[in-house]
């Protein structure tokens, strides 16, 4: 049994990731795809006056069962079930914490704009922490 970990995040690049699963695991044989979302941890800082956090959180967890759930649907389409987990933290400590029960991660390649890679990028971290062999696809 293969098992891969996919990181999914609500970027065009992931979404053409897809691709590259099907393509090279699609209609395999033993392989279980799980799929993983993680959402920052909401912060409300005092100076934004009153906010309900509890309805703040429950937005963000709708909106990422969403991004789930479209990813779900694409992958039934093709005939591939697939497990969804939905966690709340840093995106590479909740990768690291359970990416030893799989075998390969795969992660969509970072957005193509210079300011998004020096910035917001965490495919590098993934690359060099990780405990796995990563695909990184385009």
């Amino acid at each position: 049994m293969t098992k891969l970990l996919f990181g999914v995040s609500d970027t065009e690049e992931c979404r053409r990731a897809i691709k590259t699963i099907i393509r090279l695991f699609g209609h395999r044989q033993g392989v279980e795809l799980t799929l993983l979302h993680v959402t920052p941890e909401v912060l409300v800082y005092a100076e934004s006056g009153i906010v309900d956090y509890g309805t703040i959180e429950s937005m963000e967890k709708e909106k990422s069962n969403e991004i789930l759930d479209a990813f779900e649907k694409t992958f039934k389409d093709e005939g591939i079930t697939c497990q969804k987990i939905l966690k709340t933290g840093n995106p590479i400590d909740v990768v690291l914490e359970i990416a030893d029960r799989y075998d390969l991660l795969v992660i969509g390649a970072s957005e193509s704009s210079l300011l998004h890679r020096i910035f917001n990028s965490h495919q590098n971290s993934f690359i060099n922490s990780s405990p796995i062999p990563v695909l990184v696809a385009k």
